[in-house]
């Protein structure tokens, strides 16, 4: 996520550390005074973050938090080359060398940058699933905007966002939030799925053809994705082109039960019903027991007496 301001362009991994010049202290005599202050990169300070000094060449290590101010102060510290480490729950951790001189005032001011949260652990991203699982598809929509709120760079959010839509019968929703998804991510095979779909409720023949033909491009081994578009064609009467749809749907995915049934009901309207009989086999031999399985023995029965 971006920060205000141009200036916070040249804040990179995860603090940035501003040394100002060092002056003489004739307060403190010859010991050495440290001061500094822990700040987000907008300027809030950090309280509670731990800083640690350590000294290789002795062995020793000096160990400070910053308070509600931010601020953290050290006198008597010893001259030295130290390193310094600056540690706060939800902040990247940050590393640098320091040197200590002797009698001076030495001012720090450290940047911590926060370390992004997770969407694999986000509770509405996990509520939101759920809610899909049961299709309970509106509360599933309300718990998937949170994300898309929390996270807008997430490719995921959106395209569960996008199916949920689908699945609730909000069909153009369901497109702004896929297209959203497919923006972030152009080359997501699931969602040019969801797209074409969407289309095809819609009865916008072209774009779910250039949606599902996306798919195979990306995935050129994916049998879904010419079984679709066989779908399509076979619904527009498009049947010579179906059937080479299907063939090649199930040269990739010979297990693929339901291609059988459309390769089926499409060599039927070429006129193949010795083919037709071979396909609808097929799809019993994988699927005997599937809701269509009595249709599709009487017309292997019908088909055989023709």
């Amino acid at each position: 996520m971006k920060t205000r301001g141009s200036i916070h362009k040249a804040i990179l991994i995860s603090a940035l550390l501003f040394l100002l010049v060092s002056i003489p202290n004739f307060n403190v005599g010859q010991q050495s005074l440290l001061r500094g202050v822990v700040c987000d990169p907008e300027g809030a300070p950090l309280k509670n973050a731990k800083i640690t000094f350590h000294d290789p060449s002795r062995g020793t290590t000096f160990t400070f938090k910053s308070d509600k101010e931010g601020k953290f102060i050290k006198i008597g510290i010893p001259p030295s080359l130290y390193l310094v480490r600056v540690e706060l729950d939800a902040y990247f951790p940050f590393k640098t060398r320091f040197r200590v001189r002797l009698g001076m005032e030495e001012s720090l001011k450290i940047m911590l940058k926060k370390i992004p949260p997770k969407i694999d652990e986000d509770k509405d991203l996990a509520e939101g699933t759920d809610f899909f699982k049961q299709g309970k598809y509106q509360e599933a929509i309300e718990s998937f905007e949170k994300v898309t709120y929390r996270f807008p760079e997430n490719f995921q959010a959106f395209y569960n966002l996008g199916l949920s839509h689908l699945r609730s019968g909000d069909i153009d929703e369901a497109i702004i939030s896929i297209e959203k998804a497919i923006e972030l991510k152009p080359d997501l095979v699931e969602a040019y799925f969801v797209l074409g779909e969407c289309y095809f409720n819609k009865e916008d023949i072209d774009k779910a053809m250039a949606a599902f033909s996306k798919a195979s491009e990306l995935q050129p081994d994916n049998a879904k994705a010419y079984y679709n578009l066989g779908v399509i064609y076979y619904k527009y009467n498009k049947t010579e082109e179906a059937f080479r749809s299907f063939e090649k749907s199930i040269e990739l995915n010979p297990e693929f039960s339901s291609v059988y049934y459309q390769a089926g009901l499409t060599s039927i309207k070429m006129g193949n019903f010795k083919k037709a009989i071979q396909f609808f086999e097929q799809f019993l031999r994988l699927e005997p027991d599937a809701s269509e399985a009595n249709q599709v023995k009487a017309m292997i029965a019908e088909l055989k007496k023709k």
